[in-house]
């Protein structure tokens, strides 16, 4: 067969030529085998045939079996498109699924075309890869486990002994010109929380160019991360893998805080329904010459605007920030430094409360019910070198804050608006100090100020100044309500203070101190409710203090009080007002009291130089009495000088003030003030004070009021160890009982002769009343003992009143000024009742009020005696004349005794004192019989003297001579002696006392009985 003309080596002259070939049946010599262009045919057919038609479904099925082997799940894909002549492989409708057919991951079309040009670097050359509609669903069962997780150790649990056998190596080359990524998105849950937290990451979008493991190599890379709610995260930039290095751009968009508030909703108990975040910064990660890495963050910058925080459940938020900046931010690794240019926040509301139980919220830790579990300790680790972070100014401006105290049983609440807070280089460098100021005010009035500095590490350290001014004392009112039923109607608290914080340094001790002086003005505290005042002043002034924790003291320099008001009223029923508006809380089951932490720390020393009181005023009620009592303390001054809390010093007590319109009362002495019972020394003085303004208590103590008089009284305690010793002096004057008044439980005594007894010749009451007890017993009461030594005094005194008198001479017998004696049958004053005259006349004199009753007195049986034998011997003398012998006594009484007894009653009388003599010896004769004359006398004047007539009449004016003997012999002692102040009374009878003589008792009484 000849060979065909040569034609033009174009496809379509060839193409042409073959076909008029067939038609004509012409030589097929370009189809033998032995031709090369024969076997290039068929090897691009069957390239051609395999690649589009043979290649997908075999790829296809392997794709699944290979990925439903390697991770155990169901797998699907239901396209797979080959080009063999474009070196690409399209992949479409991928899914991987769990075994119960829930989504796992998967994408709608992944297109691969290589670039054989890299074979020219001896690198695996993709010219480009394109990923869409990346699905994926994550799912955290636990701490660390997750359905990714579990996918990846599916898949590398066959191939463990590989890779542990496959020898190391590096990074495979690659060359990726071309990679970008569309409308991927993931399906995220979290079944860890209590509430599971699900959420869609997407539409993410990526494109990548020139990634590449060849040495440096760098691309350029975007990525475009959506999330929930539109927040956004977009990343620009370079970067190259061998080394690894980037550089490039990051920021953020959108409601960030919102989202994680939600995922963290279950352990801080919050949501946050508004908040954008807006975060951008630079950063160059870069591999030195020596082969490190090193990391640099630089013009970073965020804003949080109209962040919202909400408690779960409340529709009110208790945060709110309108703009939060901070600008300037950068971090440089390995050198480890991190700082910014400034933070500002602008607008910042707080809202802080105090629960019932005693916690503060609302707060992250609070939300769980006990209390969290220790943390394992970490393991130790190299210490590795500080970072060093710096922040050249931090500004709150324009903040609020609003606290709220609900462990109250009335509610408190404070709002503290505009503060303003600046700090200035913030460090965290060891000694670094950064100045701050702030500037706070309450919504109700007051500032509170301070600046200085502080200083946080090695340990914290501050040196400010702070101020108070105005603040309204009312703000504490809900807390005074807890022990207190009153009412702060005005007062506000000033203060300025040197505030010094330091840590312990070898011997000193270290700790907070405080050093400056304050005020409260125009206190004004009143009973709840009622408007009545209860204390008020105008002035309380510490012109220094000073605060040691570490000594555990508080000094006071000194305190001024300038006209403090007390008013002190005692109810019906003996209780005070104080005690009425004392709160006593019993504990409540709904608000049960937090555990305390630990031993409570001992309360700080005090200590006052001295305080210091002028211009004081007092109302005192007393309305337990049958009659009202008030008074009125004005211009009270003085002072109390080294007031401390030590249980062992004194205070040095000096005050004085004015009672009523003219009287005074002065209080001087020493006591320790939180302990009075172990050493104090008190004087108090009442001068001049209205008796009638006292007639309540005289009417509850005696049943009488008091028409005039003025009172001084100087009390005197000595206490020493609890025990007691008073000394009262009350001096009366010029004093007038007035009306009975029937009051049960009064003492029933006659107060006139008991003043009458009292009062001197000046109209003075001079009266002393000791008192004693120990004061540490729960029962004593200083009132109850006062008014018992009273009861024993007025007692006493008007039961004995002669040895009341007796007490005011020496030398005069208590026991027997109350009565005169005398013989029986006379009325004349021996020398000692003449001594008794004179004392009786000296009481007299003394006590111008006293009344001395005399009654006549008469011993009937012994006077009668004593008056016939004097009558027989005025009629024996009479008639005897100058022959008084005892013969003519004998006689005359003979002569009487036969007369009135009969003459046969003598004989028997004489021989009883007739007695015959012993003989004598030798004697002839027995002796005559010998009479006792002087016994046979006496008796026959006894026998006779009873036949003696007395009439009964003599015996009645031996009575009345006797008084009037007294009555004579003391108006002869007091000639100016009121005939009134001696009262003789009718007779009386009485006995012989052991003595024979017969007592003439005396009676005291008052002119106004």
């Amino acid at each position: 067969m000849p060979t065909p003309p040569t034609t033009p080596s174009s496809f379509r002259h060839r193409a042409g030529a073959f076909i008029r070939r067939q038609r004509l049946g012409g030589p097929r010599l370009w189809w033998t085998v032995q031709r090369k262009r024969f076997w290039a045919v068929l090897i691009l057919a069957l390239y051609t045939l395999m690649g589009f038609f043979v290649a997908p479904p075999v790829l296809r099925r392997e794709i699944v079996d290979v990925a439903q082997k390697t991770f155990q799940r169901p797998a699907a894909l239901d396209e797979v498109h080959i080009n063999p002549y474009a070196l690409s492989v399209e992949l479409r409708g991928f899914r991987l699924t769990e075994a119960d057919g829930g989504p796992l991951l998967g994408f709608d079309r992944l297109y691969v075309r290589l670039a054989p040009s890299g074979l020219l670097r001896w690198a695996w050359g993709v010219n480009d890869i394109q990923l869409d509609g990346l699905k994926a669903t994550l799912v955290r069962y636990g701490e660390t486990d997750t359905n990714i997780g579990r996918l990846i150790q599916a898949a590398a649990s066959g191939d463990d002994q590989a890779k542990a056998d496959a020898p190391g190596q590096g990074l495979p080359r690659l060359l990726i010109r071309h990679l970008i990524i569309t409308n991927a998105a993931a399906d995220v849950t979290d079944q860890v929380p209590g509430t599971p937290f699900k959420t869609k990451v997407g539409p993410v979008g990526m494109e990548l160019n020139d990634l590449s493991t060849l040495p440096e190599r760098q691309g350029q890379q975007h990525l475009q991360v959506g999330l929930e709610g539109g927040a956004t995260l977009e990343w620009t930039g370079t970067s190259g893998l061998n080394p690894i290095v980037s550089a490039g751009h990051l920021a953020a968009r959108g409601p960030y805080i919102p989202l994680a508030a939600r995922y963290f909703g279950d352990v801080f108990k919050v949501t946050v329904p508004t908040g954008t975040l807006a975060a951008d910064l630079d950063y160059q990660v870069s591999r030195r010459a020596d082969g490190t890495y090193a990391l640099a963050v630089s013009h970073a910058g965020v804003v949080l605007r109209d962040l919202a925080v909400h408690e779960a459940g409340v529709a009110t938020p208790f945060l709110t920030l309108p703009d939060l900046r901070l600008a300037g931010g950068r971090l440089a690794w390995p050198e480890r430094t991190a700082g910014a240019d400034s933070l500002t926040v602008d607008g910042l509301t707080l809202a802080v409360r105090r629960q019932a139980d005693g916690r503060v919220g609302p707060m992250p830790w609070l939300a769980g019910n006990g209390d969290p579990a220790p943390a394992a300790p970490a393991p130790e680790k190299a210490a590795a070198a500080p970072w060093t972070a710096t922040l050249g100014k931090v500004q709150v401006r324009k903040a609020k804050a609003v606290v709220e105290d609900q462990a109250l049983h009335e509610p408190a609440r404070l709002e503290v608006t505009p503060i303003d807070i600046t700090l200035d280089d913030l460090s965290n460098q060891v000694g670094a100090a950064f100045p701050f100021t702030l500037a706070a005010a309450l919504s109700g009035g007051g500032q509170v100020a301070a600046q200085g500095k502080v200083t946080a590490l090695p340990a914290l350290r501050l040196e400010a100044t702070a101020s108070l001014t105005d603040l309204p004392v009312a703000a504490a009112q809900p807390y005074v309500r807890e022990s207190a039923r009153v009412d702060i109607n005005d007062g506000h608290l000033s203060a300025e203070a040197d505030i010094t914080l330091t840590p312990p340094d070898g011997k000193t001790p270290g700790g907070l101190n405080v050093v400056g002086k304050g005020e409260v003005r125009s206190l004004a505290v009143a009973e709840q409710g009622g408007g009545i005042p209860v204390v008020s002043w105008d002035r309380l002034s510490v012109d220094r203090f000073e605060y040691s924790q570490a000594a555990n003291e508080l000094r006071v320099s000194q305190v001024t009080v300038a006209a403090p008001y007390l008013r002190l009223q005692v109810a019906a029923n003996q209780t005070t007002n104080f005690t009425h508006l004392m709160v006593v809380r019993d504990k409540s089951p709904g608000r049960p009291s937090t555990p305390p932490a630990g031993p409570a720390a001992p309360a700080p020393a005090l200590s006052a130089g001295r305080v210091v009181v002028t211009g004081g005023k007092a109302d005192y009620g007393d309305a337990s009495l049958p009659l009202p009592f008030s008074a009125h303390i004005t211009d009270l001054q003085g002072e109390v000088a080294a007031l401390s809390s030590s249980a062992t010093a004194s205070s040095r007590l000096a005050l004085r003030g004015q009672v009523g319109d003219f009287g005074q009362v002065t209080i001087d002495g020493r006591l320790v003030p939180f302990d009075p019972g172990r050493d104090s020394n008190v004087n108090l003085l009442f001068r001049n004070v209205e008796f009638p303004d006292l007639s309540p208590y005289t009417v509850k103590f005696a049943g009488r009021r008091i028409a005039r008089g003025r009172l001084d009284v100087d009390l005197h305690y000595l206490v020493k160890g609890g025990a007691l010793n008073g000394a009262n002096r009350v001096v009366i004057r010029d004093i007038k009982l007035g009306d009975r008044v029937d009051v049960p439980g009064a003492l029933d005594l006659p107060l006139d002769l008991a003043i009458a007894l009292l009062k001197d010749d000046e109209g003075k009451i001079n009266v002393d009343l000791p008192v004693s007890g120990n004061i540490n017993d729960p029962r004593f009461d200083i009132g109850s003992v006062i008014r018992a030594a009273a009861a024993d005094l007025l007692t006493n005194l008007v039961t004995a009143p002669f040895r009341a008198l007796a007490a005011l001479f020496d030398g005069a017998d208590a026991d027997k000024l109350d009565h005169i004696d005398f013989a029986p049958g006379r009325a004349d004053l021996a020398p000692p009742e003449q001594e008794k005259i004179v004392h009786l006349a000296q009481a007299l004199g003394a006590r111008p009020q006293l009344v001395l009753v005399v009654p006549g007195v008469v011993a009937p049986d012994a006077d009668k005696a004593q008056l016939q034998a004097d009558a027989l011997d005025a009629r024996m003398a009479q008639a005897l004349a100058d022959h008084y012998t005892l013969e003519g006594q004998r006689q005359f009484l003979e002569a009487r005794f036969s007369e009135r007894l009969g003459a046969d009653q003598l004989p028997p009388l004489r021989d009883s004192f007739t007695r015959t003599p012993a003989a004598a010896p030798g004697a002839k004769a027995p002796p005559a019989p010998v009479l006792d004359e002087t016994g046979y006398v006496t008796a026959l004047h006894d026998r006779v003297a009873k036949t003696e007539p007395v009439a009964e009449q003599a015996l009645k004016a031996l009575a009345q001579a006797r008084a009037t003997a007294v009555a004579g012999a003391l108006k002869q002692r007091v000639p100016t002696l009121d005939a009134k102040r001696l009262s003789l009374r009718g007779e009386v009878q009485a006995k012989v006392d052991g003595e024979g003589l017969i007592p003439l008792k005396l009676e005291a009484a008052s002119t106004g009985d």
